[in-house]
């Protein structure tokens, strides 16, 4: 599909057709597109030349409103994407500890490190780049009492711990720090999106780095890696700066995005909206004797929806019929990845996404039934 146009929580085809988005750009609209006043900081600040040969107060200014809050930060860096905030953070563990070999748990970017499996990155990166099962402390252990003594980080991305339970956080912190690692919690989706501000925060967790991109410039490229003043440090000499690193209209509107997030207590908003929408569609499928499951990934204000029963070609077929129906409906969900609610979609909204989802959920089981 190829969009030309979005604004607030609709965008439009190049065909004209208008759909409420959850996919948001993939989480990185938390306000909703074509927010003026965020737009309007960062165009101000083109205007200045947005980037310049060397430092900018910006860059201070924005580290300053956001290390308060983000747990355990006391430094910063701003790169571009999630991806290269990852990808920093590892390298910043690797510096710290001496260790090379890295242990993670969802998805993290991009870079060759994040599919060491591949055909096409360098071989033995499966050596060096360990797995475990997020919600299963126990399969973490098991990873460094064989390694532990060479591994440098454990990297988690929270919506991987589904059902959301604090205590296995917590447990995967004790765990790595146990065997001398240090602990990353890749927050580039949930980072500034959930509610008061994170995962991290939710839960009173402080780990030793911290990655965070999508919620915060409203869909200006910016990421960042926080961490402790001991970690962060480390990073003296070592190279992980680039040519656009330094770009202040991204953080202009950074600046702005998250002013109005706070003003208008957008964080809150999303997580109600979102619950909202996954209790109406699971009262929706309880009616309509559909085996399915809504649910948030890892909370409600990144919600998802998919089909469950013992015969996965019959789960299979409902996905590809009940999604090609609600899309052509005028809502774009996405089968495969997790939704984000942003602070312009309302409750009218969520209403009548529910009213299409249940004439579509209709026509599918229709379908099946043919």
């Amino acid at each position: 599909m190829y969009f030309e146009q979005g604004a607030g929580c609709r965008i439009r085809d190049v065909d004209g057709h208008v759909y409420i988005d959850y996919l948001m750009a993939f989480g990185a609209q938390l306000l909703g597109y074509a927010r003026e006043e965020v737009d309007a900081a960062a165009m101000q600040q083109l205007r200045r030349g947005s980037l310049l040969s060397l430092n900018h107060p910006l860059h201070l200014e924005l580290i300053e409103a956001l290390l308060p809050r983000l747990p355990g930060a006391e430094m910063a860096t701003f790169f571009k994407t999630g991806s290269e905030a990852t990808t920093a953070a590892l390298r910043l563990a690797r510096a710290c500890t001496g260790r090379r070999a890295v242990v993670r748990a969802g998805y993290h970017g991009w870079h060759d490190w994040c599919l060491p499996l591949e055909r096409f990155v360098p071989s033995g990166l499966d050596s060096q780049v360990l797995e475990f099962r997020a919600s299963d402390p126990d399969s973490l252990k098991s990873v460094l009492q064989t390694h532990g003594p060479d591994v440098a980080a454990v990297i988690l991305a929270p919506e991987m711990v589904v059902p959301f339970q604090p205590q296995i956080f917590h447990e995967l912190l004790a765990i790595t720090r146990a065997a001398g690692a240090l602990f990353i919690m890749d927050e580039v989706k949930t980072g500034l999106r959930i509610f008061p501000g994170s995962i991290c925060e939710r839960i009173g967790l402080v780990p030793d780095l911290l990655t965070v991109s999508k919620a915060l410039g409203n869909g200006w490229p910016l990421a960042l890696t926080a961490g402790s003043r001991r970690v962060m440090s480390s990073g003296a000499g070592m190279h992980y700066s680039a040519t656009f690193h330094g770009d202040t209209a991204a953080m202009a509107a950074c600046l702005s995005a998250q002013r109005l997030a706070a003003a208008e207590g957008t964080l809150r908003h999303i997580e109600e909206l979102g619950q909202k929408l996954i209790d109406g569609l699971n009262a929706m499928t309880r009616e309509l004797g559909v085996t399915a499951e809504a649910y948030g990934e890892p909370l409600p204000a990144m919600p998802f929806f998919r089909f469950t029963g013992p015969d996965p070609a019959r789960a299979a077929l409902l996905t590809r019929w009940f999604y090609r129906e609600i899309l052509a409906r005028g809502v774009l969900l996405h089968p495969r990845h997790l939704w984000f609610i942003c602070g312009a979609h309302t409750s009218a909204d969520i209403d009548h996404s529910l009213d299409m989802c249940r004439e579509a959920l209709t026509a599918t089981l229709g379908l099946l039934a043919d």
